[in-house]
């Protein structure tokens, strides 16, 4: 990631490490997620007639989703609405904000979660993405490494609502320095032999 930053900075971006300010809003993204779920599956019928044809995730969370009142999705929404004036606040000083895709580097396919995980649900690995759902600022990821296993990495680039031009220069001007986008990760470098 700091090599990612420092490339950005060498392209002459001026770069601040700065904290956006905001507290996780997990919960009022699985209210307004969940419930979300639980609305379009409603239209194939009964959740629990559903159960044996759709992922076994969803059928937890859209049942999670179909619990919560009209108020719990009204307080999300205003969780949604704050965070999205505290981040309208943070992009009238800085054009975008850059953080690493992931906490974590990819675990094994089949999984909804890493090994260990203490929650059930994909949010739990994906701090730094889900927020910009919520607020609906446009976010892009690009490659920029691997791990010392030989796992991809990603940068997010992260800009104001409908800056969706901004970020995808930015992502370009980083790619154009860098070749970590044309680079296959070692498992599949090795399998293009």
């Amino acid at each position: 990631m700091r090599a990612a930053v420092d490339a950005l900075a060498g392209l002459g971006a001026e770069v601040d490490e700065v904290d956006p300010g905001f507290a996780d809003p997990v919960e009022a993204f699985h209210v307004l997620w969940f419930s979300g779920e639980a609305k379009v599956l409603q239209a194939y019928g009964a959740l629990d007639a559903l159960a044996d044809r759709i992922d076994a995730g969803l059928a937890r969370t859209a049942a999670l989703g179909a619990t919560y009142s009209a108020s719990d999705y009204l307080d999300a929404t205003a969780v949604r609405m704050e965070l999205g004036r505290r981040m309208g606040r943070f992009h009238q000083t800085y054009d975008v904000l850059v953080t690493p895709t992931l906490p974590l580097p990819a675990f094994p396919v089949g999984q909804d979660v890493p090994d260990g995980s203490l929650s059930p649900d994909w949010t739990s690995w994906t701090p730094y993405t889900y927020p910009f759902n919520l607020t609906q600022q446009p976010a892009l990821s690009v490659p920029c490494g691997f791990t010392s296993a030989g796992l991809p990495i990603g940068l997010q680039i992260v800009g104001a609502r409908h800056a969706d031009a901004l970020v995808l220069r930015v992502g370009q001007a980083y790619q154009c320095a860098t070749d970590w986008h044309r680079r296959l990760p070692k498992l599949l470098a090795e399998e293009a032999r």
